[in-house]
């Protein structure tokens, strides 16, 4: 058996080993974990802008996302923050000089984060009403490319190399969509695309709503038209074939916020789960042969325990009670509560938020960009809201606060045994929070967050928390999202490489599990796209390991 001997130090800085702690009173000590906001620190100084004219256009109250990514490959984790700015209507061209999108390169050393605005050089000039963004190789090239959804023309950047992109017109529809997912479904080895819209709003067929004390405020979606998501074949040599149709996707409607590719019925073929906004959720079964059906009224997720749909915002999939089936966390406007269904392995769900603690603590917020993330490498996933309100709050407008819609994040511990706790004051900074990107910056094992602010600046929190034992993951291969990569010794304990998931933000494809207080090299089995599995071992933990295809043995 060839031992992975491509663990080569970390992915994102150069060669670095954190040596966890061990003892167990230390990782029982750690009774609140600690994220240090070094935003300013790190050199990002970007602000959201939405556009706000005093209208409450709906567009306005959604907010962006935000993307970590290697554009360069230099081995190091670097950010693209998404913009709003003016809000034209969509038939109109934007005009040059207008704020846009900005990439910010990673220029960390001695562990200390480092950014610098590269925007200018990299040959980016994303200045639409900026929404989401999903990154993913559409060409098989070695790096990664950008797709960008907005109010208006979707956009997608092309990664040329030696950290320069351009823009392709692959996508001319003019829609409004907020979310995409990266994700082969058809298994031929090219990144297909699934594209989240939400309303028929625009500027002409706006409409004034009243609060219960009859003050104009925004309106809710259901004010306007459901629209229907798209689906994009990748053919190859940069070319995409609009599938909705045929694939039967078009045959859904909905407000999406939020998507996330999974395989959730172990047929080894990835579906589609979108979380809609005040309309039930889309649960899309790849059923083969480019179809798809959705069974989220059959499956329980459309809609909540009480049989009610509710505003999803952010969603996330994973195994997070490691019982080798994918379960799925949704975020959801105040008063209704964030959502968590439990996978009972056979295609049905059940609603578990109130049993797993997670539903009375988030009811007073609203919740947009999540993640399940082991916080402090203890082997269980715990759980991140970024929140921000959708409509004024009274307590804030008589502070004459701007923009009054401010509320504080949260984050959920789980407890070993699946029951979750909050974790309050963790982030004690009241932001309008929409968007959030889950990525180790600082190659030290742990997970830190870059949060998109509605007209606001973005933030970059440190995770500080103090780490057991972990390993980081990551894959070399033409293609790597939709990998699965498990820890031999819990055939439970795996996961997909993916970027998606959150809201309208794309992710760090990096793996970390967290090992606790195991500190014995460990043995992981990687499930390639093209079916072929192989073993990789041992690997030493508190480190990452880069694993190539073709090198690793054939499990016993």
């Amino acid at each position: 058996m060839l031992k992975a001997k491509l663990a080569i130090g970390c992915l994102c800085l150069n060669v670095f080993t954190m040596h966890a702690v061990a003892a167990e009173e230390s990782i029982r000590a750690v009774a609140q974990p600690r994220f240090t906001d070094v935003t300013q620190a790190a050199g990002i100084d970007f602000k959201h802008m939405n556009g706000m004219q005093g209208e409450r256009w709906l567009a306005e109250v959604i907010g962006s996302g935000a993307a970590v990514l290697d554009f360069d490959n230099d081995g190091k984790l670097d950010l693209w923050l998404v913009q709003g700015g003016p809000l034209f209507d969509r038939s109109l061209d934007r005009d040059d000089g207008l704020p846009g999108d900005r990439l910010f390169r990673n220029v960390s050393s001695d562990h200390a984060l480092k950014f610098v605005d590269v925007t200018a050089d990299s040959g980016v000039v994303a200045t639409g009403y900026g929404m989401g963004i999903a990154t993913g190789d559409v060409d098989n090239d070695g790096d990664l490319d950008v797709f960008l959804t907005n109010y208006g023309r979707n956009q997608m950047f092309e990664n040329i190399g030696n950290g320069r992109f351009r823009k392709r017109d692959w996508f001319d529809v003019d829609e409004w969509s907020v979310s995409a997912s990266f994700a082969d479904y058809d298994g031929d080895g090219w990144l297909d695309l699934y594209v989240a819209n939400y309303v028929g709003f625009t500027k002409k067929n706006h409409k004034v709503c009243h609060d219960l004390a009859s003050r104009e405020t925004y309106c809710t979606p259901e004010v306007y038209e459901a629209t229907g998501d798209r689906l994009y074949k990748n053919k190859g040599a940069g070319e995409f074939e609009d599938v909705t149709k045929v694939s039967g996707i078009g045959a859904g409607r909905g407000n999406g916020l939020g998507v996330v590719a999974e395989d959730f019925n172990g047929d080894n073929r990835l579906d589609f789960y979108v979380a809609n906004d005040a309309v039930e959720n889309l649960f899309w079964l790849n059923q083969g042969g480019g179809r798809f059906e959705d069974k989220a009224l059959l499956s329980g997720v459309a809609v909540n325990g009480d049989g009610k749909p509710e505003a999803s915002m952010g969603v996330d999939a994973q195994d997070y009670d490691h019982d080798c089936d994918v379960d799925l966390f949704m975020t959801h406007l105040a008063a209704e509560t964030n959502t968590l269904f439990v996978n009972d392995g056979d295609g049905w769900f059940t609603d578990r938020s109130n049993n797993a603690g997670l539903a009375a603590s988030s009811a007073p917020y609203t919740g947009f960009g999540t993640a399940w993330f082991d916080v402090e490498a203890d082997g269980d996933l715990d759980v991140f809201s970024a929140n921000g309100a959708v409509t004024a709050l009274a307590e804030q407008v008589q502070q004459n606060i701007e923009m009054p819609m401010r509320q504080t994040n949260q984050l959920w511990l789980n407890d070993g045994n699946d029951k979750y706790t909050e974790a309050v004051g963790t982030f004690p900074i009241a932001d309008v929070s929409r968007g959030t990107a889950f990525a180790d910056l600082d190659g030290d094992g742990d997970i830190d967050l870059i949060v998109s602010n509605n007209n606001g600046m973005a933030r970059v929190f440190r995770n500080d928390t103090p780490l057991a034992h972990w390993l980081g993951i990551g894959l070399q291969d033409a293609q790597i999202i939709g990998a699965r990569v498990v820890l031999a010794k819990s055939p439970c304990r795996g996961r997909i490489v993916s970027s998606d998931g959150s809201y309208a933000s794309a992710n760090d494809l990096r793996l970390v599990f967290g090992l606790g207080l195991d500190a014995a090299p460990q043995t992981v089995d990687v499930a390639w796209l093209d079916g072929r599995v192989e073993r990789f071992g041992p690997l030493q933990p508190d480190r990452y390991h880069r694993l190539q295809r073709g090198l690793g043995s054939t499990p016993q």
